[in-house]
This record gives C-alpha cells, sequence and structure tokens, in this order.
C-alpha cells in the first residue's frame, strides 16, 4: 500500500480547509448574512466546468417555513417510494424520516439549492465541484454546511419548483444547507488510505 499518512498534517490554507470541513448537522438559531451568501455562491461560480458552460442556477432559501414544506414533502415522497421497494437501506431511512420532528434540513438558517441550467454538457459533474467549493468556502468563513441529499425527490413537484423561481428544464443537483456550527469542531471520521489501485511510475 502506498503510504499517505504524511499528508495528514495541512501544510497552508487550501489543505486546512479541505482537511477540516465536516458535514454539520446541528446549528445555532442564528442567521447568515447576505454578504457572506454571496460569498459562497461566489466561490461557487469559480468552479470548472465542461466546455465552460457554467451551468449552475441558485435558489436561496432563508425562510423556514418554506424550508419546512420541502422537508414534509421530501419525507413524504420518501416514505411513499419505500412502499414500493424491498431495499431495506431504503426502509430504514423512510422510517427516520417518517418521525414528525425530523426536518432534513436540520433547522439551518439557510438553504442554497444548485440547479442546472438545460444547455449543460455535464450537469452533474459542473454542479457538484460548484457545491464543493462553496462547501469549502463555508469552512473558512465560519460556517458549517452539508449536502442534503434528501431534498432530490422535490424536483419532481413542479408547484414548489414554481413557487422557488425555477424554471422548466432545470434539474437540481446540490441542495446545501450552511449556518454557524452549534457544536466545536467534531472529530471526522477515519478515512481508508488503501485507496490507489496502481502506481505507475516512468521507466
Amino acid at each position: 500500500m502506498i503510504d499517505l499518512s504524511s499528508c495528514e498534517e495541512p501544510e497552508n490554507d487550501v489543505l486546512r480547509a479541505i482537511f477540516e470541513r465536516r458535514s454539520v448537522r446541528d446549528y445555532k438559531d442564528e442567521p447568515v448574512s447576505d454578504d457572506l451568501i454571496r460569498k459562497l455562491i461566489r466561490a461557487g461560480v469559480q468552479a470548472p466546468s465542461a466546455a465552460n458552460k457554467q451551468p449552475w442556477r441558485f435558489v436561496v432559501v432563508k425562510d423556514k417555513q418554506v424550508m419546512k414544506r420541502l422537508s414534509d414533502k421530501a419525507k413524504e415522497l420518501w416514505v411513499e417510494e419505500s412502499r414500493k421497494s424491498s431495499n431495506p437501506d431504503l426502509i430504514r431511512m423512510a422510517q427516520m424520516v417518517s418521525l414528525p420532528d425530523f426536518n432534513i434540513f436540520f433547522d439551518a438558517p439557510l438553504l442554497i439549492m444548485i440547479f442546472s441550467h438545460p444547455d449543460a454538457f455535464s450537469p452533474h459533474y459542473d454542479c457538484s465541484l460548484a457545491a464543493g467549493n462553496m462547501m469549502l468556502a463555508a469552512g473558512s468563513l465560519g460556517l458549517g454546511s452539508c449536502w442534503i441529499g434528501l431534498a432530490a425527490p422535490v424536483e419532481r413537484v413542479a408547484t414548489m419548483m414554481r413557487e422557488l423561481g425555477v424554471p422548466e428544464g432545470h434539474r437540481l443537483i446540490a441542495p446545501l444547507i450552511f449556518g454557524y456550527p452549534a457544536k466545536e469542531r467534531q472529530k471526522g471520521p477515519e478515512r481508508n488510505m488503501d485507496v490507489i489501485l496502481k502506481w505507475i511510475e516512468q521507466v
């Protein structure tokens, strides 16, 4: 196995932001300023994109009632999906989200949804890169973040998409929450370092 342990201590600000990023699911009841939101989005649009299409489009939600409606609808759709499935992971997940007090956005003060424009060459790659930039930028600004995959089904609800101002043909790629973490930065899970399939040196 190639030894990756020498990379464990970050030696500059970029590596430190990458190494220290955590998914945060517990936030202070404190709003994120519009100035910080603009910085997050600006970090997102610096991502590379195939053929320079820059397909990302953003919906910013600070209204917790809107976020709750989105959460409730996503939960409903996951439970419906689980009834048609024998996948034990999906069934367990549906049981979790069906709890009345469970909010898929963890009561975060800010939701930014990244949609892809229809004229995109590789929308999932491009918008995922934008999301990664935003999550790393959040950490550098003292914010926590988390990608909420559970929100994915709401893109199928046309009335909600209209409410959010999303034109037809746009696809939801990355629903991200942000806020000030309620707890000190937690230690992340141990990373598997046995990940290199082949290391080919020039002969």
